[in-house]
């Protein structure tokens, strides 16, 4: 399996809801600045994207949450591409959220694309992105063939 990209974040008091724990919203939230962060890490600013006339678009989330997460709490981030279509226009991050006694917290898996920002339509991204993808995809990735997966 490749290694995973990790992003650590502390849940501050507005990152909760009327419960005292982390807001369902806020997960989502994570998971995006994660995958943000893993590029941005390698050098993809949100210019750089831009500038490569493509843009990253979410076309599905699912979140399955594990177990309540308070405020001041630390909450680790792993994330992986567990689905690519040949050509890396399509993509399915997994980002495992694990609270800081180690226990698993949620899942959030991730589909989208990459669309060139000329025609507006899915289309594949530079190659220096696609190798970049490769770094955090896990052995038993599944293959995004359909435009439907």
């Amino acid at each position: 399996m490749s290694k995973a990209f990790t992003k650590s974040f502390e849940v501050r008091w507005d990152d909760v809801d009327a419960n005292g724990h982390l807001r369902n919203t806020r997960y989502l939230e994570y998971a995006a600045t994660a995958r943000l962060g893993f590029l941005m890490e390698a050098g993809w600013t949100p210019r750089a994207i831009h500038q490569a006339g493509v843009a990253p678009v979410t076309l599905s989330d699912e979140v399955r949450y594990l177990r309540e997460v308070f405020p001041a709490e630390a909450v680790t981030v792993d994330t992986r591409v567990i689905g690519l279509s040949q050509d890396v226009s399509r993509w399915r991050f997994e980002h495992i959220l694990t609270r800081e006694s180690g226990e698993k917290a949620a899942e959030v898996r991730t589909l989208g694309a990459w669309i060139d920002l000329a025609t507006r339509k899915i289309a594949a991204p530079p190659a220096e992105l696609q190798a970049l993808f490769e770094t955090v995809r896990t052995a038993d990735c599944q293959d995004l063939t359909s435009t439907r997966s």
